[in-house]
């Protein structure tokens, strides 16, 4: 992994990937069946620029992301990790048990239509029993995105294993941080692990590099879209640890 910041232009260019390139321009998402979707789920351009660029600057070895559903942000890091000249070699875990039932297999025929396949490592089980187990078996990644289920609950519980599943200075960014369920996630994370938890600044990161007022008022009102952290030390704490409110 490498910690060094690469310069970020401005505005949107998603032509690294041509798949995702048109998923974003035409809004149009189908299923294997044939079955069409609206793109409510689909992640953010703003978002998808972010961790874009969060590769780019980590040049992670291996990527996890919780939630596949119609695979943009998939195709982002499985393209990403071609362009940057790594050999095929499932870098890239998706953990995602509703892709068949409730995505038509859309996440996966996207994969496929983009030939990047053979990046992606696919698990059609829940996070919260595919996560033990990864970190029973010793395993890391460097760049981590969670997009699953947005109660707290099961975002606790990918929090909980995914700050351990990430390698020293790797980052765990996580999706739709204003909702409250997600908020009460990010404010333990940041009253209770700040020292081993580092919060990145993502304003580098963002098409706009964070110029733009609205998401300026955002960041200071804690209520940006996606927030993201940095692992710089151990996560383990006494049992008799305070626990500070949040």
């Amino acid at each position: 992994m490498n910690d060094k910041a690469i310069t970020v232009g401005p505005g949107f260019d998603f032509a690294f990937c041509p798949v995702l390139d048109e998923m974003i321009q035409t809004r149009l998402i189908t299923g294997r069946s044939g079955k069409r979707f609206h793109p409510g789920a689909l992640s953010t351009s703003n978002n998808l620029h972010m961790l874009r660029h969060l590769q780019l600057s980590l040049k992670p070895a291996r990527t996890l992301e919780v939630g596949l559903c119609f695979g943009s942000s998939c195709l982002l890091f499985t393209a990403t990790h071609r362009e940057m000249g790594r050999q095929a070699g499932r870098q890239h875990m998706a953990l995602d048990p509703y892709q068949k039932e409730a995505w038509d297999d859309s996440g996966l025929l996207a994969i496929e239509r983009a030939g990047l396949s053979e990046y992606l490592d696919f698990r059609p089980q829940l996070s919260s029993v595919v996560l033990p187990r990864l970190l029973e078996n010793g395993e890391q990644f460097d760049l981590i995105y969670v997009d699953g289920s947005h109660l707290f609950e099961d975002v606790f519980i990918d929090a909980y294993y995914t700050s351990r599943l990430l390698s020293e200075g790797g980052v765990v960014a996580f999706d739709d941080c204003r909702d409250a369920h997600v908020a009460k996630v990010m404010q333990f994370i940041r009253r209770n692990h700040s020292d081993a938890l580092e919060e990145l600044d993502l304003s580098p990161f963002r098409a706009d590099q964070g110029k733009s007022v609205k998401y300026r008022v955002a960041r200071l009102m804690g209520k940006t879209q996606m927030r993201a952290f940095r692992r710089v030390g151990t996560l383990s704490r006494p049992y008799n640890a305070p626990l500070h409110n949040f």
